[in-house]
């Protein structure tokens, strides 16, 4: 098989694109930055999948990192810091709405969309993969929403997502932000396939020969293997009692008389958090319940413009990843002083600069 190559960068290639066959082929090839989405990323990604989806010859896409430690940890946040040093809040705009605009594109691809995740999957990682059509998770597969811990809140859609969890799964991922695994996710519905990472070069290789988008799907579910027991469905009727809660305050409190160990962790998280972020995620996803993506991601970008302007981002970035002292240093510092005025004004609409989508 010949395949058709366009490269992004001449030393520092971040995304590879191929058209191999019947498949179009994204590798993530940012490894040293674990394949955290830069925008030239975003950019490459969104030009690409628009030209493939009316190309004849692509019949279905792969998204895949070359690394095997890491599918992709995210977004560049680092660059998010270096503008909120500079003041310059165009690009906070333009690396949001285009990185949000290319999540509603993968979710409404018009040719199946196959994530092969192998590895660390963060943030905008999940932003490029769970919104496609088949997400395929290997036993090394992590996934987490950590936003709360950089003075963030959950986006690229996870407003929608993690509201099709079952029970309180969506709301423990969203203001925890701990780690799932491929159990997990299977179990969860964020993953839709197992693969053993040992088998994942075979599965890629008949991918790659696959004489139809048809015949593509029937070698995934042919692959398709049972994974192992999820922890996260053993603690369900747990996370479902103490995630019930209106308010942080309530899920603390229920945490807090569990009687359990997993709470007291849980707990312990909690409290390391972002109180500002605690409030407005958890409020993100109360309000954004039973909506659309699309009204979802709308909101988001509304919130992500507040954050980018906020204190808490701009410091959990900094203890997280410039200082690495990992002592964030909150304003507000206590749920108590984040009050329901304050919360709103992250929900207030935008105007013209409001997201546009589809």
């Amino acid at each position: 098989m010949q395949a058709m190559t366009s490269q992004q960068h001449d030393q520092d290639i971040d995304i590879k694109t191929n058209v191999i066959g019947k498949v179009g082929v994204l590798t993530l090839s940012r490894s040293q930055a674990l394949n955290a989405i830069n925008v030239p990323m975003i950019r490459t990604l969104s030009k690409t999948l628009r030209d493939w989806e009316t190309d004849s010859e692509v019949e279905f896409v792969i998204i895949q990192s070359d690394n095997p430690k890491a599918f992709c940890a995210g977004g560049d946040i680092r660059a998010v810091y270096a503008a909120r040093l500079k003041d310059d809040f165009q690009f906070c705009d333009e690396i949001f709405r285009e990185e949000y605009q290319l999540n509603y594109l993968i979710a409404h691809y018009a040719k199946p969309y196959i994530a092969l995740i192998d590895g660390i999957c963060m943030g905008g990682g999940m932003g490029v993969s769970i919104h496609g059509s088949h997400r395929i998770v290997t036993q090394n597969a992590v996934m987490v929403m950590p936003e709360t811990g950089i003075g963030y809140f959950p986006d690229i859609g996870a407003s929608y997502f993690l509201n099709q969890c079952p029970g309180g799964i969506g709301v423990f991922m969203g203001v925890i932000g701990e780690k799932i695994t491929a159990a997990d996710a299977i179990y969860t519905k964020l993953a839709t396939h197992y693969v053993s990472s040992s088998a994942l070069p075979k599965l890629k290789q008949q991918l790659l020969a696959a004489e139809s988008a048809a015949h593509a799907l029937e070698i995934i579910e042919q692959a398709n293997e049972i994974c192992a027991d999820s922890d996260i469905a053993q603690h369900q009727t747990l996370i479902d009692r103490c995630f019930a809660g209106k308010t942080i305050e309530e899920i603390i409190h229920n945490l807090e008389t569990a009687g359990n160990s997993h709470a007291s962790n849980w707990l312990r998280v909690l409290d390391k958090r972002s109180p500002t972020s605690l409030r407005v995620s958890l409020e993100l996803l109360r309000r954004n319940r039973g909506k659309s993506l699309k009204e979802c991601l709308v909101v988001e970008f509304r919130l992500s413009q507040k954050f980018s302007r906020h204190y808490d981002f701009f410091e959990g970035i900094r203890a997280l990843l410039v200082d690495k002292d990992n002592t964030p240093n909150w304003l507000p510092r206590h749920l108590s002083q984040v009050t329901f005025e304050m919360v709103e004004v992250y929900f207030m609409p935008l105007g013209t600069l409001e997201l546009q989508l589809g």
